[in-house]
């Protein structure tokens, strides 16, 4: 059935979230992305710098590729030029691990050695993220929505002043008083901020009256049916506290963190199952979330290139309302025809065939079974038969050559649209995984076998 069938669509802002901490596209490619997300019927974009942006308030914040104010400058105006919103999102409590990680902001740590979460009973802490929101607002100007994370703050409570005002006040009460005087500050510049939703789901609601005042909060859940996470009557409840909601599924980075490509049959369902609720409960709209990496230190997770499709897809069921009248065929059709030939064709094609193969092999546990499962690598080296043992270190060496293969033609297939860097950080997170368990096993084995010659 052909795509964009409705003259309307059914969910008015249709967004994507550009994570990019784990595979940031070269400069080029970034500045041909608007295009390729309006040709998918995309109209925001939420995007997420984090250390590819270049702080001035904080210069150590930037990573070695960072992107120069012009390149900031020439993507919002490429997002302006095809109506595409920029929403961006910046981490103010949970996930700031980019910035904690410093010695420079140690004490303002929640934990002591956690670089997770930052303390809201420091008066540093406001400062600091309000530093950073400056930053951001003064390179976007013009924009309407501003993201400040919010969500996964693990630690709450646990310094001693936190755990008194949470003993006072309650855990809600301690979040309002690191959250409430940046909120306070965004609106002031008039822009409104929306937050994760995850922290709030058990709040009463006169603290969700209190805070629906002055932010929009981001439902989100990435399982096949997300209502086992945000369910129905937490939703009920943030309506009836006034709560401009909006909804998060996931086009990427949700199927596990170290995968090569998301998961379509999930990814498809939990984006229907949004844009239904979306359109039930008038949301503000659906963006769906496209995470590089599960937390700043876990390596990357599949990259955008290889998961185009699933952008296509997620603009796709935002504009039609439904998931069942959209094939994968119509989405292929879509990528390498027409406007979008240029802009994903045989490119996207081969980066998810290359991503595809690297995942399988990379996904196969059975050399580590294999290893494992054998006495004399488990602890019984009198257990050893030498020719089981010779055709087992055969079979892992191909493995370790199978896996050096596939991420060279991984490489071949990104190189120009990711920096060469984070191309090469990829593909060693995944051989080196195999060689850590394998190559050790392999040169003590093999000194075990000449020894017994």
């Amino acid at each position: 059935m052909p795509l964009f069938t409705r003259e309307t669509p059914a969910i008015p802002v249709r967004g994507i979230h550009l994570d990019l901490k784990g595979l940031p596209p070269t400069t080029e490619r970034l500045l041909q992305l608007p295009q390729l997300l309006a040709a998918c019927r995309i109209n925001c974009v939420l995007v997420e710098w984090e250390d590819t942006y270049p702080w001035h308030c904080y210069e150590e914040l930037r990573c070695e590729t960072a992107y120069s104010d012009e390149t900031i400058a020439a993507f919002l105006k490429a997002c302006a030029d095809v109506c595409i919103e920029v929403i961006p999102l910046l981490q103010s409590f949970g996930h700031m691990q980019n910035v904690l990680v410093h010695d420079r902001f140690a004490h303002l740590r929640e934990v002591e050695g956690g670089t997770a979460d930052v303390c809201p009973s420091k008066s540093g802490s406001v400062a600091l993220v309000v530093e950073m929101i400056d930053d951001i607002l003064e390179s976007h100007r013009g924009i309407t929505r501003i993201h400040l994370g919010g969500d996964e703050v693990g630690s709450l409570g646990s310094c001693d002043e936190c755990r008194k005002v949470v003993e006072s006040e309650g855990k809600d009460g301690l979040y309002l008083k690191h959250i409430g005087p940046l909120l306070e500050h965004v609106v002031s510049h008039g822009v409104r901020p929306i937050l994760w939703d995850d922290m709030m789901r058990e709040w009463p609601e006169g603290a969700l009256s209190e805070l629906g005042d002055r932010a929009d909060l981001m439902c989100w859940a990435y399982r096949a049916n997300p209502f086992e996470r945000v369910t129905p009557e937490v939703m009920d409840r943030f309506a009836r506290a006034g709560v401009t909601m909006w909804a998060a599924s996931a086009f990427k980075g949700a199927d596990g963190c170290d995968v090569d490509v998301p998961k379509p049959e999930v990814r498809r369902a939990n984006m229907a199952a949004w844009v239904r609720e979306a359109a039930a409960r008038s949301m503000a709209g659906v963006v769906a979330t496209g995470w590089s990496r599960y937390t700043t230190f876990l390596v990357p997770c599949e990259g955008l290139e290889a998961s185009v499709d699933m952008v296509a897809l997620a603009g796709a069921v935002s504009w039609d309302g439904a998931a069942d009248c959209v094939s994968d065929e119509e989405i292929d059709s879509l990528l390498t025809r027409g406007p979008c030939a240029e802009l994903a064709g045989e490119r996207f094609i081969a980066c998810r065939t290359a991503s595809r193969q690297l995942g399988e092999w990379h996904g196969s546990e059975w050399p580590f079974r294999h290893l494992l499962n054998h006495a004399a690598v488990a602890g019984e080296p009198e257990r050893l038969d030498r020719a089981e043992l010779r055709g087992l270190l055969n079979r892992e060496r191909q493995y370790i050559a199978d896996g050096v293969r596939l991420t060279e033609a991984w490489k071949r297939a990104h190189a120009g649209l990711v920096e060469n860097v984070w191309i090469d950080r990829y593909c060693a997170a995944r051989l080196n995984r195999a060689r850590a368990v394998i190559e050790p096993w392999l040169a003590r084995t093999e000194e075990e076998l000449r020894d017994r010659v």
